[in-house]
């Protein structure tokens, strides 16, 4: 299990995540070089702890990362963090409406939504609340590690994406999924607010990038925005609003 180089910065590492008994999904996670350090975004679940920690390891050359970013909190995205953490005491940043479920102040499953299908898939998986404290809270367009915080709720409340402006490439979380090589939004099941999700691919479609790098699926480089258009039926003018 090795990260891969994906853009000058960027790296990624796909694991496997069980999600009902034969069902698994990959997951991915990418580290960010930065000129004096590594950012990690996101953490994989709890089962694949010990091997994401090894790649970690090996790809920074033992140092670690100095911080980790979550596009969400979701079981398959914050499980690791656990594992992660033991080994590098490092600090944990998210969106200030998503750490209600990492420090166990709320849980999903707490949630209301007018989605039928949430209501009933949020008891099929495990639920978060790891206990965590988290470091700093994330705001829309604020910068770190060369990156612009892209506010992207709906799958979740305070999912984020980052745009990495010097790579031209857009971390989206689950914002959008690219699953044998077909886009499509987060799934129903564990989508809070689906009219939600389908605005924060608008917003996505808006922004200067050529490389999608989603945390489910394939990343598509060179023409991540132009896919990302077609998909949702979008002209492919490059009025790059870049409305945060």
């Amino acid at each position: 299990m090795e990260f891969e180089r994906v853009t000058e910065h960027i790296q990624r590492l796909q694991v496997p995540y069980s999600l009902l008994g034969p069902i698994s999904l990959p997951v991915t996670l990418y580290l960010v070089r930065e000129r004096d350090g590594w950012t990690l975004i996101d953490s994989g679940p709890p089962e694949s702890g010990d091997d994401v920690v090894a790649a970690i390891a090996a790809a920074t050359d033992e140092l670690g990362p100095d911080q980790i970013l979550l596009t969400h909190a979701h079981y398959d995205h914050s499980g690791g963090l656990g594992a992660i953490r033991q080994a590098w005491k490092v600090p944990l940043i998210c969106h200030k409406d998503e750490a209600p479920f990492i420090t166990g102040q709320s849980g999903y499953r707490l949630l209301s939504s007018r989605n039928l299908f949430f209501l009933l898939g949020r008891y099929l998986v495990p639920p978060t609340g790891w206990g965590y404290q988290v470091n700093r809270l994330l705001e829309r367009g604020e910068s770190l590690a060369g990156m612009v915080v892209i506010s992207l709720p709906g799958h979740s409340p305070g999912q984020v994406g980052f745009l990495h402006s010097a790579d031209r490439a857009m971390l989206c979380g689950d914002a959008v999924m690219n699953l044998n090589g077909r886009l499509s939004p987060p799934s129903r099941w564990l989508t809070v607010d689906p009219d939600l999700a389908l605005q924060s691919m608008e917003r996505l479609a808006e922004l200067d990038f050529l490389h999608l790098l989603p945390s489910h699926g394939d990343p598509i480089l060179e023409n991540g925005r132009r896919a990302l258009r077609q998909y949702l039926g979008l002209g492919q003018e490059e009025d790059l609003l870049g409305r945060w």
